[in-house]
């Protein structure tokens, strides 16, 4: 297996991709995954139905540069109309793929009947899926979860249904929507997927790969094509670098892990992206995964930043190691 996988012509430089996850997989993160190593990477959740609209504020949530080439646009909703508007409507240079969540399990989403909503209806995924193909001048991937419920069936029937309605790749998510992130992803059940789907039908597995032992484990025992990362890479942008440590024959690459430059490039980042107040509060739910091996007082003290400067002067107090 290569470290690189090609989709489409599109040549993906790492068989590791970033996970979609609204709040968190802006540019500046983004960015800075992508130096670590990270390949294919996605926006954060878009809906359909604001892009149909032209409502401004959305498209802060698809800002994109061309240093994050190859990237997908992430879209979700409910309404084939709303779909085949959103892309009539948007511009999609810089984009690679247009990807379709109907994985999504949270609360405001599924409630419309978007995300991890369609799962209970197959007819309606493929309808979205064609409608979406039909009006879309890149290629389409979808990412879903196993199903909504545990007991319900249908995991093989909806990925074969994807792949046959010209889907260009699926990623799955180990999880049922009900289980929002408790307990473990089935791998077992996304590696029988796999082997219905066939070896020359691209699957990207997703759910609670964290070391290169999980990673090896996987790619050997279940033949996804890619693995998907999504919260361990939260406070922990190198995984990726960890992550294809697997496919380097030659010497091992030595990893930058200074922490504190790490922080603080990524604050720089977004009070640039954000403006400085924005950016810093912004920050404070990173920098506590970032510290998560620190002690709480000292984490609260950062939380209460308002200045880039003083949040600086702390991190290099707290930080003494780096």
């Amino acid at each position: 297996m290569t470290k690189n996988i090609i989709i489409k012509n599109i040549n993906i430089p790492s068989r590791f991709f970033l996970a979609p996850m609204a709040g968190y997989t802006d540019y500046v993160f983004r960015r800075l995954c992508r130096r670590f190593g990270a390949g294919l990477l996605t926006t954060e959740l878009v809906s359909a139905a604001a892009l149909a609209r032209m409502i401004k504020k959305t498209y802060r949530y698809m800002e994109h540069k061309e240093d994050e080439h190859p990237i997908s646009l992430q879209i979700f909703g409910n309404n084939e109309d709303d779909f085949k508007k959103a892309i009539e409507l948007t511009d999609l240079k810089g984009f690679s793929f247009i990807d379709i969540n109907m994985g999504c399990p949270t609360k405001k989403v599924v409630k419309n009947n978007g995300g991890a909503g369609l799962l209970t209806d197959i007819d309606k995924m493929i309808s979205i899926l064609n409608s979406v193909k039909t009006a879309s001048p890149l290629p389409v991937s979808v990412k879903i979860r196993l199903g909504f419920k545990r007991g319900e069936g249908g995991e093989i029937e909806r990925a074969l249904a994807i792949k046959e309605n010209g889907a260009c790749f699926l990623t799955l998510h180990g999880r049922y929507a009900s289980d929002l992130y408790r307990g473990n992803a089935d791998w077992e059940k996304i590696g029988k997927i796999k082997e219905a789907l066939g070896e020359n039908y691209i699957l990207i597995g997703n759910g609670d790969i964290k070391s290169k032992e999980d990673a090896e484990k996987v790619f050997e025992n279940y033949k996804v094509d890619g693995i998907m990362i999504g919260r361990a890479a939260i406070g922990n942008p190198w995984i990726f670098s960890e992550l294809n440590e697997i496919f380097e024959f030659e010497e091992e690459k030595k990893i930058d892990k200074n922490l504190k430059n790490i922080i603080k490039e990524h604050i720089n980042g977004c009070c640039e992206f954000y403006g400085e107040i924005s950016g810093i509060h912004f920050m404070r739910k990173f920098i506590m995964k970032y510290l998560s091996g620190y002690r709480m007082e000292n984490k609260i003290e950062l939380m209460k930043c308002e200045s880039k400067d003083k949040l600086f002067e702390l991190l290099d107090e707290l930080i003494i190691e780096n």
